[in-house]
């Protein structure tokens, strides 16, 4: 009698392997590299460009100095068009000065992949412009991307402000001089009811004068840094 060998999932086609990879990784690369562990196949496998592509950042941190070799990673990972990672080297290369025009490519790309938080950073340099058509541009895009839950939006800007925490925030030209009313002129603009020490943002009538108030929070952060 002939025995039939038990069927494990490394007999799964590579393309399906591949797929599981990249959806476990697109939750929690903890857990892929724990999944690279279980075998050769599945180390080998975790190198795809899909894999990478999808790989969740969350975990790691905008700019570990210490590690050298993370920076290729990065840049692998933005290479096969991983929005989080191409929104990194926005961040680094936009607000640090040292590539500004490249930076905010690389923005305007992950702003495109609607990665929210980089949509929100942006929409917000877009909207903080002194020319009409890129302010459109900007309060477009964040309207387009962002319903109207004051809720979302504080916990996309703490995400970014996290981010720009670990960065010296040398490119403060373009948020130097910015206007923050609403531009619609005969708006009174959009202020949150203030409770001892917290905000409780209501829901804005106007998505106009809400995004020239959190421009004006945005704008606020370079005080601090």
């Amino acid at each position: 009698m002939e025995v039939t060998k038990p069927k494990t999932i490394e007999n799964l086609p590579q393309d399906i392997l591949v797929e599981i990879l990249s959806r476990v990784g697109s939750y929690s690369s903890d857990q892929l590299f724990m999944c690279k562990s279980v075998c050769k196949s599945f180390s080998k496998l975790s190198k795809d460009p899909l894999v990478f592509k999808r790989l969740s950042l969350d975990r790691w941190p905008l700019t570990p100095w210490e590690n050298p070799r993370f920076f290729d990673f990065l840049y692998r990972c933005a290479f096969f068009g991983n929005p989080n990672a191409i929104f990194r080297w926005g961040l680094i290369g936009y607000f640090d000065g040292t590539h500004i025009d490249y930076g905010l490519e690389c923005l305007k790309q992950a702003s495109n992949s609607q990665l929210k938080e980089a949509v929100y950073v942006y929409g917000l340099i877009m909207f903080a412009s002194c020319k009409i058509e890129e302010k459109h541009v900007g309060l477009q895009i964040l309207n387009e991307t962002f319903p109207p839950e004051p809720e979302m939006v504080v916990e996309v800007r703490t995400r970014v402000f996290d981010l720009l925490r670990c960065l010296w925030l040398f490119n403060r030209r373009p948020f130097d001089d910015v206007a923050t009313p609403c531009p619609i002129s005969d708006h009174r603009g959009y202020f949150p009811h203030i409770q001892g020490h917290g905000f409780e943002l209501t829901i804005p009538e106007c998505m106009s004068c809400f995004w020239a108030y959190e421009l004006g929070v945005f704008v606020n952060r370079f005080a601090y840094n």
